[in-house]
């Protein structure tokens, strides 16, 4: 298994960095979706039912997209304290094709199964 060494910090830094960009945008769109004026009429419940389904979507999307950041600055923490690549609740290597899958990534696969069983 290939593992995370502190050589690979800046790449690490700039993966979290675009994923964070990324997200913050989705929030300022979702943000500005929201504060829109709503002018439309809606015309049948079928109409108002797709609309509440999508605002459930949306809201869904953008507590992800908040925990997600959180765990980016956890990660940006670890980065910064040599601690990036170490699962928090093993303490082992986490692998790297899961770090660049997922750079914000706090666990190793066996421990991230673990706790979603």
């Amino acid at each position: 298994m290939e593992t995370y060494d502190n050589q690979m910090a800046p790449r690490f830094t700039e993966l979290l960095e675009q994923r964070a960009v990324a997200l913050q945008r989705l929030l300022k769109r979702d943000l500005e979706a929201a504060g829109a004026d709503g002018s439309h009429e809606v015309t049948d419940f079928k109409d108002a039912a797709g609309e509440e389904s999508q605002a459930l979507v949306d809201d869904a999307q953008a507590a992800g997209a908040a925990l997600e950041l959180a765990q980016i600055g956890a990660a940006r923490r670890r980065l910064r304290d040599h601690t990036y690549g170490l699962c928090l609740e093993c303490g082992d290597a986490i692998d790297l094709r899961r770090l660049l899958a997922l750079p914000s990534t706090p666990l190793c696969a066996a421990c991230q199964a673990r706790i979603e069983r």
